[in-house]
């Protein structure tokens, strides 16, 4: 055998701690960072920090908050370019994002043509509220089929890969059709990402395809027998199948909603609609002016070292959340700009967006832009909003045109408005209006969206 050496480069990123401070400081809510904030000010002396009274004044005035829903589409027309009051009323609670949501923005991600990203938008909106497809492929082959012509390969077989597909999106065991595929979805993600206890999850997954029933009944000796396993790696197969999570969805139920303070405020001006940093979400941080003073006035000497480090970390703070600020107000901008007639128009004027249009205006790779919108909220005269509200998937039209998920929301919400108290439109009727328009929406689809608008089944609007 002969061996030799060979000189190879490889690209590596190296994250310093300055750097992963700022992508730490980058993903953080105002809320977040206001603790973060105290905490360093309490470790370095060299910090001053000021606690934000307007966050403060929203966590001790529950009793008196304003719900606006962050999708809640509005009949009323923007302020006018005088009336600001609008911007000093900051208290808002901030909606929460659902399932539906979370997996749209996923969809968006992933490198497939546009006609699979609406199919497995249009999959998405068939899952119940934990995740499950409770309809089944042939159903749903019936009732979208047609569209899905054209290519070489048979519409079930484009629905079975789409499912395939949506099933290896998070949350884990999402898009099964019943717990046994859910949990062994889950074991699989598991396999795959780990490397230990193998074995284990191996019986696991063998026991939830084929016993489950006796798991549930905890008939142990039949699935020992059956599974030619000892008693001690059965239970132990079993804890690891009740680590799995039965209910995907669950974390997106609604809980009580959260206040936020915008990072932005969105104004009319000259006829366009401009972005401005809130003054009042500034972090009020700075350097200790006179530590800083004795540092440098006795820098040379052995004894400042540890002095020294803590004007360093200091400095990296100040500095980051600087950097932080600007690149919010930058992402904004863009975000703003491509979405002019939202502000004049409300959500039946949202265009469609992705991430990755964003993280090329500015420069930035697509999931820094993820950290910039999550937990970042603008304030216009609609309403709060959190930036990834901004990024909608694109359905496709018949007629070659385009229109995002949540300008289909606002047709929704302008159908139900429009329909008789005596005789409201059930969901079902309400995707045949929306596939009359070209746009092909599953009635499970429609019903998500009308939840998420707070609209009340069709039962409940009948008087």
């Amino acid at each position: 055998m002969a061996i030799s050496l060979n000189n190879r480069l490889s690209p590596q990123v190296s994250l310093t701690p300055q750097l992963q401070q700022a992508i730490k400081l980058l993903q953080l809510s105002n809320n977040e960072l206001e603790q973060e904030l105290a905490k360093a000010a309490e470790e370095n002396p060299l910090l001053e920090f000021e606690p934000n009274p307007e966050i403060e004044s929203n966590l001790s005035q529950s009793n008196e908050r304003i719900e606006v829903a962050q999708n809640n589409w509005s009949n009323s027309s923007p302020v006018s370019q005088d009336d600001e009051d609008w911007v000093e009323r900051h208290e808002r609670v901030a909606h929460k994002q659902t399932l539906l949501e979370y997996l749209e923005e996923q969809i968006q991600l992933l490198s497939i043509p546009s006609q699979e990203q609406s199919l497995l938008a249009y999959l998405a909106g068939c899952l119940d509220d934990r995740g499950y497809l409770v309809d089944d492929l042939e159903s749903i082959n019936a009732e979208i089929g047609a569209q899905l012509m054209g290519s070489a390969r048979s519409a079930m077989e484009r629905i079975e890969s789409g499912l395939k597909i949506l099933q290896t999106l998070d949350p884990p065991g999402v898009g099964a059709r019943n717990l046994a595929e859910c949990l062994s979805l889950q074991i699989d993600r598991i396999l795959h990402e780990q490397k230990h206890n193998a074995d284990e999850w191996a019986l696991a997954k063998r026991i939830v395809n084929t016993h489950l029933n006796q798991v549930g009944s905890k008939d142990w000796p039949k699935i020992k027998q059956a599974c030619g396993k000892s008693q001690a790696e059965v239970m132990k197969a079993v804890e690891c199948i009740r680590r799995l999570q039965h209910n995907p969805g669950g974390q997106f139920e609604r809980e009580h909603d959260q206040w936020v303070l915008p990072d932005v405020v969105v104004k009319p001006s000259r006829g366009k609609w401009v972005v401005e940093s809130n003054p009042s979400a500034k972090p009020r941080i700075s350097l200790n002016t006179e530590y800083a003073r004795i540092l440098n006035e006795n820098g040379g000497k052995k004894a400042d070292g540890a002095l020294k480090q803590k004007m360093l970390e200091a400095n990296w703070i100040v500095k980051n959340i600087a950097q932080r600020e600007e690149t919010i107000l930058k992402v904004a901008q863009e975000i703003v700009a491509r979405q002019q007639t939202f502000f004049s128009m409300g959500a039946v004027g949202m265009r469609p967006l992705v991430l990755r249009e964003i993280a090329e205006s500015v420069n930035m790779h697509e999931s820094t832009i993820s950290r910039v919108t999550t937990q970042k909220y603008l304030a216009c005269p609609l309403g709060i909003y959190e930036f990834k509200y901004f990024f909608s998937s694109q359905l496709s039209s018949e007629k070659g045109g385009a229109i995002s998920s949540t300008a289909v929301q606002a047709l929704i919400k302008k159908i139900v408005e429009g329909e008789s108290s005596t005789k409201p439109i059930s969901d079902t009727h309400i995707a045949k209006l929306l596939n009359d328009q070209g746009y092909v929406i599953a009635r499970r689809t429609v019903a998500k969206y009308r939840e998420s608008l707070r609209i009340p089944a069709v039962h409940l609007r009948k008087e």
